[in-house]
């Protein structure tokens, strides 16, 4: 697999993306845009780097992340670089050799600013078909056309003005705002990239990947069906959610029992974090959400900037403790259904408006669902055609998130097409993912991978 080849298609494709060669401005606290200077390009990173053990090796390790040289290894949502906004690259490009060949890692990370899952897809397609055409003919230059539409005035083009308040549903979305969320936006794009990374050079936090086969989730969502006896429709989505919601929650309230915040930490907590680390009533998942699929525009398909939202799914602790039963799973996966469904457009307009209504929204999330246990982000990238991503030498044998720094987040990605299922990543502390993988309900319906 020739590097210069992949450099060569990768920057030929971002042509059609330009955003990736941008720069980030803070126009106000808060409020980012990325600007792109033809005459003064802000170029992605792209390096080379080479581990010291054979590709079999790895494979033979089911590909963990966590064998990969530690420079291959990269967050893949936040901008990190020096204080000045012009040093930070809003993507970042590795080629993994092994020793004796035999394969190749592809890490690639993007900000969300630039794209989405789905916008990443596409991306990551287009650049496959580039790289294949010069695979085929080294002296291509004529490419066909892209669709991409990438300007950020789409999306407010296609939602419609909210009806009612915009914080209200602002409220019930993310955690109240406090004194850290405010901080986080005041500071420049610049000064918050240099805390992301030092957060990141001082976090102890792991990944855990779990197999659930086909058949599993269709004997769950069987069950769900048959206890709640509804014609509501229940995805996989909805069952696959459930198990993790119950399987962290019974998990991060087991490590909560052992290990007490006391002291000055539970008072740092209650002094930044106001009211919210008070309710422990619910457990609150919060999901990731295109808005692509439920409004209705062309332009929207082809669109590559970020069009999501959250929707939250909040689950009485007192029944996530209960003994996990088919009407236990029943109860929590129809409460994702239910959420799922009051993703209207006008909660789509709420939730669009209403994020920009006050200037720490955006990163309300970022902030609390580190500190606040009762928390966890679901993201699922399951029906993203990942495996017929070919740049030429065949489609991926393994594709998963890299070693992320952020805890609480737990990403489906689909299985090999040879295997079947979903894969569930989980970022959390050591302590917790064992937890996790000790969970009984959660080992009866699921491989330990990684």
């Amino acid at each position: 697999m020739s590097t210069e080849l992949l450099k060569r298609s990768f920057y030929k494709a971002i042509e059609d993306f330009p955003l990736f060669a941008g720069r980030l401005r803070q126009v106000l606290p808060g409020k980012l845009e990325v600007v792109v200077d033809s005459n003064n390009l802000n170029l992605p990173k792209f390096t080379e780097v080479q581990s010291s053990m054979d590709f079999a090796n790895f494979e033979a390790a089911n590909f963990n992340p966590a064998l990969l040289p530690d420079s291959a290894v990269k967050p893949t949502a936040f901008f990190t670089g020096g204080f000045q906004e012009e040093k930070i690259k809003l993507a970042d490009i590795c080629i993994v050799k092994f020793k004796n060949g035999g394969g190749v890692v592809l890490s690639v990370a993007a900000a969300h600013v630039l794209v989405d899952g789905y916008g990443f897809n596409m991306f990551m397609h287009r650049w496959a078909e580039i790289n294949k055409e010069l695979v085929a003919d080294c002296t291509a230059t004529d490419f066909e056309a892209c669709n991409t539409v990438y300007s950020r005035s789409l999306p407010q083009t296609v939602v419609p003005t909210p009806q009612g308040p915009v914080l209200e549903v602002l409220q019930k979305m993310y955690i109240p705002g406090g004194y850290l969320s405010r901080l986080v936006a005041w500071l420049s794009p610049g000064i918050r990239g240099k805390i992301v990374e030092y957060i990141h050079a001082s976090a102890v936090i792991s990944i855990s990947c779990f197999y659930v086969s086909r058949k599993t989730l269709v004997q769950l969502r069987q069950s769900v069906k048959e206890i709640s006896a509804t014609d509501k429709r229940i995805s996989d989505n909805d069952v696959l959610m459930a198990a993790i919601i119950i399987a962290y929650a019974q998990s991060i309230l087991k490590h909560e029992s052992e290990h007490p915040d006391t002291g000055l930490v539970s008072w740092l907590k209650s002094a930044m974090l106001g009211s919210s680390s008070k309710n422990h009533m619910t457990f609150a998942t919060m999901e990731a959400v295109d808005i692509r699929h439920r409004i209705l525009n062309s332009n929207l398909e082809n669109y590559s900037g970020n069009s999501v939202i959250s929707m939250m799914v909040h689950s009485p602790i007192e029944l996530l403790q209960m003994p996990v039963s088919s009407e236990i799973l029943a109860q929590v996966a129809l409460g994702v259904r239910k959420s799922t469904n009051g993703v209207t457009s006008e909660y789509i307009a709420q939730v669009f408006y209403g994020a920009d209504a006050e200037s720490d929204g955006v990163f309300r999330p970022l902030v609390y669902n580190t500190f606040v246990a009762e928390r966890l982000t679901v993201t699922n990238f399951s029906r993203f055609t990942l495996y017929t991503t070919d740049f030429g030498w065949g489609v991926p044998q393994f594709v998963a998130p890299a070693n992320a720094k952020f805890p609480k987040i737990a990403t489906f990605f689909p299985a090999h097409p040879s295997k079947d299922g979903i894969f569930v990543h989980l970022v959390d502390s050591a302590s917790i993912l064992q937890q996790i993988q000790t969970n009984s309900f959660w080992a009866e319906i699921s491989d330990f991978i990684y």
